[in-house]
Formats: structure tokens, C-alpha cells, sequence
């Protein structure tokens, strides 16, 4: 999306949210299983003759469908430590392995719990053929598991923030004049104008954000977080936690912690936590 800057685009990625992310891949679940089940349809109609027998087709893909759609918690979980633990590349390794056996084997046995039960709803008696499937649907399921982890691993990345702009490089307006600095707030009936360099940080507080300024000045604006967020990020002030931006510029010490959350330090003494969802902000301070 665009920063919402003066004549000049800032690049900052939007990241979309983990609710839509289930949405999405609920979706191609389901498409897929639709594909698998009208295609096998076919397939059985062709080579035996017997058209009609779409039920049966529709029961298998929606029994693994429905199980797969149960233990997407499991496979974002896998994402989350793989994007936490690139530090740790042995432990990382064997807790994805170890998801991996746990998906499948959850997988596999509710597919065939299921597809048990509604056999025998319909009158029909059916066993799974634990033995002969397990193999066979071990290798799909892993690849499936991988191929979900990735698309949660990259819906969540971190957002990238704008760069921080050096004297050289700040943004120019018409006529390749620097653009203006200064940022209006509206705080209650007065309308402040201020330079962006004395923003500290900000917060959000419910309906409204506030502003911390040097000299202990404060100002809440009715806003929210994410229109200040992309209104200030050709300025160098970015999200670093879900409900704090803050001003790259007034950083004067970095903590990294192994869990992938980091700490910065402003120079006003105040510690600010922040998130590995956010640590791409500050990926490139104190290497």
C-alpha cells in the first residue's frame, strides 16, 4: 500500500489479517476438494461404468477436508516456529519434523473415523484399511502440511517498513524541492502543526491515538493506529508492536531476545517491547 506521503510512494507492505488468511486458505481447501472429488467421479464413471457415484467421492475429499480445515492450527503453529527459530536450526528442524508426523497421524486417523461413521449412518458397513493408507496418505499429507505452512509463513510475514530517510534521501515534492516535515494533529478543537522529528512515539488508546513528543508534550487525536501508521512512515516511524509506532531516529539501543521479540531503548530513557511480527524494522540495526 501506499504511505499516504507527499508526492512520493514509501513502499510499506500491508499485511493482511490472520482471520482472512484462514479465510483464504479455508477456500482453496475447499476448492480442491471439490476439484478431487468431481475428478475422481469421472474417473471411477469412466473406467467402471458406473455413473452416478459422485457420494461417495464427495465423502472421502469432505472427511479429509474437513479433518485438514481441524488442525490448521496446528500448521500455523509450525509457520510461527519456523520464523521464530532461524537462529536455531537444529531444534527448529526436529519440532517441524515432529508437527509434520503429528499432522499427518491426526489426519489420517480422523479421515478414517469419519468416513467409518458416515458409512454406517448410510447403512453401509465399512472399514478404513488403516494398514494400506497410512503410507499412501503419509507422503500427500506432508506435502500438504508443508504447502499450508508456507502460505501461512508468508501471509504473516513481518511488514516491511520505510527506510529511514537520511538528510540526502528525504522525500521531494514538486520541482525536487524537499517535501514539508511538518504533520497536523488535531487535538480536540486546536489544530497543532508540528515537525515530524520531535515525534517520540505512538500509541494507540482506544478510540484515539496519542503523541508523544520531546519536552513530555502529549496529544490524543481521534484516529486509529493503522491511518497514523501509514500517514507517518515516510517520516521513519514505524510499528514495532500492535499498538505502538515509534520513531526510528530516537533509538539508541537494540535487545534482541531468542524468542524473536526485540526491546529498543529511546533516547528519552523509556524502553519500548516490540514484536517478532514488527522485528523487520529494525532487522538492519547494531549488525
Amino acid at each position: 500500500m501506499t504511505s499516504g506521503g507527499i508526492s512520493w510512494t514509501g513502499g510499506i507492505d500491508a499485511q493482511i489479517s490472520i482471520r482472512t488468511v484462514y479465510v483464504v486458505v479455508v477456500a482453496l481447501i475447499a476448492a480442491s476438494c471439490i476439484v478431487g472429488a468431481l475428478s475422481t467421479a469421472h474417473d471411477i464413471a469412466w473406467r467402471l461404468g458406473a455413473r452416478g457415484n459422485l457420494w461417495e467421492p464427495a465423502l472421502w475429499y469432505g472427511t479429509s477436508g474437513i479433518v485438514t480445515v481441524a488442525l490448521l492450527p496446528l500448521v500455523r503453529r509450525n509457520a510461527m516456529l519456523v520464523r521464530a527459530g532461524g537462529n536455531r536450526p537444529l531444534l527448529m528442524g526436529t519440532a517441524v519434523i515432529a508437527l509434520a508426523l503429528a499432522y499427518s497421524t491426526l489426519h489420517i486417523i480422523g479421515m478414517g473415523l469419519l468416513r467409518e461413521l458416515a458409512y454406517g449412518l448410510a447403512g453401509w458397513s465399512y472399514t478404513f484399511p488403516w494398514s494400506q493408507q497410512f503410507v499412501y496418505e503419509l507422503r500427500k499429507d506432508l506435502f500438504s502440511f508443508l504447502a499450508l505452512a508456507a502460505i501461512f509463513w508468508l501471509a504473516e510475514r513481518p511488514a516491511r517498513a520505510a527506510p529511514v530517510l537520511s538528510a540526502e534521501a528525504e522525500p521531494r515534492g514538486a520541482g525536487g524541492r524537499p517535501a514539508r516535515r511538518e504533520v497536523w494533529l488535531r487535538d480536540g478543537r486546536a489544530s497543532l502543526l508540528i515537525d515530524a522529528s520531535e515525534i517520540v512515539s505512538v500509541s494507540s488508546a482506544g478510540n484515539y491515538v496519542e503523541y508523544e513528543l520531546t519536552g513530555l508534550r502529549r496529544h490524543l487525536i481521534r484516529t486509529t493506529l493503522q491511518a497514523e501508521e501509514a500517514r507517518l512512515a515516510p517520516f521513519g516511524i514505524v510499528r514495532v508492536h500492535r499498538s505502538r509506532l515509534i520513531n526510528l531516529k530516537r533509538i539508541v539501543a537494540l535487545q534482541r531476545r531468542p524468542s524473536g521479540d526485540f526491546a529498543v531503548r529511546l533516547d528519552t530513557g523509556e524502553t519500548v517491547p516490540g514484536s517478532r511480527r514488527f522485528r523487520a524494522v529494525v532487522a538492519g540495526m547494531a549488525d
